[in-house]
């Protein structure tokens, strides 16, 4: 309720503050208006209000977010999604180290990211093996003059990938002078990591005095990360209690390890630390990274001459490099268990042993005096050199182009000429399998020093690299046709021809299967992309305007799709106009999709097993009440049946057809008075024949079922599973518990051309102002986006799927409130982020294990007692300030989270740090 309060004190400070702004404005003639460039259209206009609906953030309204990266600018619109990959607690993903966006909950793939109009290279490496995109923190927002957001379907304008709407990242046209920034984001929890941002920014030349100009902006940027120990007491108690009850606890997978035989526990010789079960354990929560450091260096540089009164050259250059430094635990072992991995290689599940050691090995013989007979388990992590398991993600991304742009006959052209190119590599030290060979005839002395030449050969370098780029050239015509009775009939026509070459490959002892439990990846690819469009702007009457375009695009390999695109603008009066949008989009098939060597292979990971979670969940209840020991597999025996890793190979398809979608918007803006602008419009997204695999929890859900029986495979029950649930049986008479099935041994799934979503929804943008020389100036802007429907489609009953709208990670409204007053050299401001409340689970196949009614009979649930089966709604508090008092420098404060409100309690995820935190920046130009 006290949220609540908040966003409803906020809303009606809004309506005071529009009152305010209607009862102020004063009659004012109409300016006139130059011909611009408007994101989502290749026709230069007049009016900067489109058809389509077009969200702008400036270089002020950027500084006000506090963000220090093109992603954290993102991540403050409404109609994105903040769930899609970042670099930062990736270490997991195929495409870890970069950090992407999705608008309309519909994926990377269905927003186009633009730098400047044009296309950037994607990253070096594809998400999950499959998506594509570009990775938004190799622009440097340093440079970034504005980001304009076209909220509804492009793809007549730009092609593929537009279906949900086109960000294009826009930089400073020109420079003269040289400048310098800087900025220091430090945390309230000294422990949890800060940010330091510089800038250098020189340009010389005057293009309308001197006849050219040429600048460069180079950016440095670095996020220090963090481990468990520095933060664990931070951490809310619930989540310990009701989520991870061995958070924190040490680690029963330790060094120099414990053995198992015969039901007992014995530590081996030199351990320090021994539970009272006899299990050796060991506290690696400084191994365990929670934010990821990470480097990025961002240049960009870009020039315009004029070489005649009608003709201009441009070049840009822009290069990136991004590191981001992950920490993998050292590998374990663990008595009676199997490691089980997908070889695409081969076309065979990969299974190993974990290894045993002789009765004689001297680890045992050390550790326990009296006879053994046969091969002895052990628990033991690899904790010869921790440090070998840190790596470096790194990336790199570049973009060049050049091209000519004038005027002929009173029509504006433009042509250019360039390339795109990215390369990323993954590459870390894991266990060969050699290494549990070594183990089992003692060549790997447990818990002692080791050849350093032979753990580099134990632990060697694999992973993946992946490259890609694009050459292109392009060209467009745009000018006046004929009058109409509301002004000239204007057009735009143009073509472009893209040659693309992928190339992913894991290393070559991942693809053999050597390396334990590592999927692998093998995308070899090219093709040439053609396209050409037409646009035309039709003022049919005074304040009516149509808009047309069509675009016909060609991808090597597939059938041509021609993309539409209709219009509509209408200006009641000068204060009231009607807008909307009919189109249709698509997105190509990627190379990933359809020419990929090896299917993809990789691990499902927090899976819930439905087949398992039930009698996992009881018999972790049981457990939990026995020693410590028992403590420990009640969290293994969980995991094996609520939260367990999957082996899988998703294969390439080259039979697949483009993605299609058609989409509608309709909307008004309202404008009462020059200090006011209210804009409202719906939207409504429909993206068919969508290529994807059949969602996990949804194939799960159907085993057994024909169609689904050759998709799922399950291994036997390990012998420590069945130990779990003799012990769980022995504790608690009559409660006959059994595994129905063994784990989950691995899924082959095939992308596909199946299903499709709707999704629906309400965008608000509201404008005011009110000032006078002595108050100054207050502006007041509300943001929001309230989603109607979000439905897939079910594949296998012919209809759409519930709503999905308010569950898990689909809230209901997003909505920024922002306030910004200036009055001289000072401006200061608050920002209120509000997000509704949300389910547990993300659709009805999760609803038994996730749904609250599951929630509320959780065990561990019930002993805490007091916590929402749901996410709350969230309202998080920024404030900034700057001062310009002094000649040529600005600085600033942001506060990040002033109120200090922790994010609302998620019993799926997890509690999450959010301490309040500061940005204290400069800026000075010479």
């Amino acid at each position: 309720m006290r949220t609540h309060s908040k966003l409803s004190l906020t809303l009606s400070a809004l309506a005071a503050a529009v009152f305010c702004a209607q009862a102020q404005a004063q009659a004012q003639e109409t300016q006139q208006l130059q011909r611009v460039e408007v994101t989502g259209s290749n026709i230069k206009r007049l009016a900067a209000e489109t058809a389509s609906p077009v969200q702008v953030y400036s270089r002020d309204d950027i500084r006000k977010t506090g963000a220090n990266t093109v992603r954290q600018i993102l991540d403050t619109l409404t109609a994105t999604v903040g769930t899609e990959i970042r670099d930062d607690g990736n270490n997991s993903s195929f495409a870890s180290g970069a950090s992407g966006v999705s608008m309309r909950g519909l994926g990377k793939g269905a927003t186009l990211v633009l730098l400047n109009g044009r296309r950037v290279a994607n990253y070096g490496l594809a998400d999950g093996a499959k998506d594509t995109f570009v990775n938004v923190d190799s622009i440097p927002s340093d440079v970034v003059e504005r980001v304009e957001i076209v909220k509804d379907g492009a793809s007549a304008v730009y092609g593929s990938d537009a279906m949900a709407g086109v960000i294009n990242i826009i930089t400073r046209r020109e420079y003269n002078g040289v400048g310098m920034s800087a900025s220091y984001t430090f945390n309230e929890r000294p422990n949890a990591g800060a940010q330091t941002q510089a800038g250098l920014v020189a340009g010389y030349g005057s293009l309308e005095k001197d006849g050219f100009n040429v600048f460069a902006n180079l950016e440095a940027y670095r996020r220090e990360g963090y481990t468990l120990d520095k933060v664990k007491d931070d951490y809310a108690p619930w989540h310990k209690a009701a989520y991870n009850q061995a958070f924190g606890d040490p680690s029963t997978l330790s060094s120099p390890g414990t053995l198992r035989f015969a039901g007992k526990r014995v530590p081996v010789a030199g351990c320090t630390t021994v539970q009272a079960s006899g299990q050796c354990v060991m506290d690696i929560n400084g191994l365990n990274q929670v934010s990821d450091p990470a480097k990025r260096l961002n240049l960009y540089t870009a020039g315009r001459a004029k070489l005649g009164n009608d003709l201009q050259a441009f070049a840009e250059v822009s290069y990136s490099k991004t590191t981001t430094e992950y920490r993998n635990l050292p590998p374990s072992i663990t008595a009676g268990a199997v490691s089980r991995w997908y070889d695409g290689y081969q076309n065979k599940l990969q299974s190993v042993d974990h290894p045993t050691l002789a009765a004689n090995n001297p680890a045992v013989t050390a550790s326990y005096k009296d006879p053994i007979t046969g091969r002895v388990g052990i628990d033991y992590r690899f904790m010869d050199n921790p440090d070998l398991f840190k790596y470096d993600n790194d990336a790199n991304q570049y973009r060049v182009l050049a091209g000519l742009q004038g005027v002929f006959r009173d029509m504006d052209w433009e042509v250019a000429v360039g390339r795109t190119g990215a390369s990323a590599d993954k590459l870390s030290r894991w266990a060969h399998r050699d290494l549990y060979t070594a183990v089992a005839d003692g060549t790997y002395k447990i818990g002692q020093v080791n050849d350093p030449a032979k753990l580099d050969a134990w632990f060697p370098m694999q992973g993946m690299k992946g490259k890609n780029h694009q050459n292109f050239i392009d060209a467009k015509l745009s000018g006046e046709l004929m009058a109409l009775p509301g002004g000239p009939l204007a057009f735009a026509v143009g073509a472009e021809h893209r040659a693309e070459n992928v190339s992913i490959r894991s290393t070559d002892n991942v693809l053999k299967a050597e390396i334990i439990g590592r999927g692998s990846v093998l995308i070899e690819g090219k093709r040439n992309m053609d396209a050409a469009f037409f646009e035309l702007n039709a003022p049919v009457l005074k304040g009516l305007e149509l808009n047309g375009a069509l675009r016909y695009d060609k991808a090597s390999g597939f059938a041509g799709r021609v993309s539409p695109k209709l219009g509509a603008r209408w200006e009641l009066s000068p204060q009231f106009m009607l807008r909307g949008t009919v189109a249709g989009g698509f997105r190509a098939p990627n190379i990933p999709e359809t020419l990929g060597t090896v299917g993809i292979t990789g691990f499902y990971n927090n899976t819930v097993d439905p087949a398992r979670c039930d009698t996992a969940r009881k018999v972790q209840a049981i457990l939990n009440n026995g020693n410590a020991t028992d403590k420990a597999d009640a969290t293994r025996a969980y995991n094996s049946g609520c939260n367990t890793s999957v082996p899988a190979m998703i294969s390439a398809n080259p039979n697949l057809k483009p993605e299609t979608s058609k989409s509608i918007t309709l909307g008004f803006v309202l404008e009462p008075s020059r200090n006011l602008t209210v804009a409202m419009d719906y939207f409504v997204i429909e993206r068919r024949d969508e290529i994807a695999t059949r969602d996990l929890s949804y194939v799960l859900s159907k085993e057994g079922q024909p169609g689904y029986e050759k998709m799922i495979s399950r291994g036997a029950v390990t012998r420590d599973e069945q130990d779990w649930i003799d012990r769980a049986n022995a504790m608690s008479p009559g409660a006959n518990l059994s595994w129905s099935r063994g784990s989950l041994a691995s899924l082959l799934l095939a992308y596909e051309n199946f299903g499709k979503t709707r999704t629906s929804g309400i965008d608000f943008d509201v404008r005011g102002s009110v000032g006078n020389a002595n108050f100054g100036t207050l502006n007041i802007g509300l943001a929001a986006t309230y989603m109607l429907a979000y439905k897939p489609w079910d594949v296998d009953l012919n209809k759409w799927r519930p709503n999905q709208v308010g569950n898990y990670q689909n809230p209901r409204l997003k909505a920024v409130l922002s306030t910004a007053w200036s009055k001289g050299p000072w401006a200061t401001g608050l920002r209120f982020n509000y997000t509704s409340k949300t389910q547990l689970n993300r659709d009805e196949a999760d609803l038994d294990t996730q749904g609250e009614a599951a929630c509320m009979t959780s065990l561990a649930l019930k002993k805490v007692g007091g916590l929402p089966c749901f996410i709350d709604s969230d309202l998080r508090t920024d404030f900034n300030l700057a001062y310009t008092g002094f000649k040529n420098l600005r600085l600033s404060l942001n506060i990040i989270n002033l109120t200090g409100e922790e994010h609302p309690v998620n019993l799926r995820e997890g509690y999450k740090l959010r301490p309040r935190s500061y940005k204290i920046g400069a800026e000075y130009r010479f």
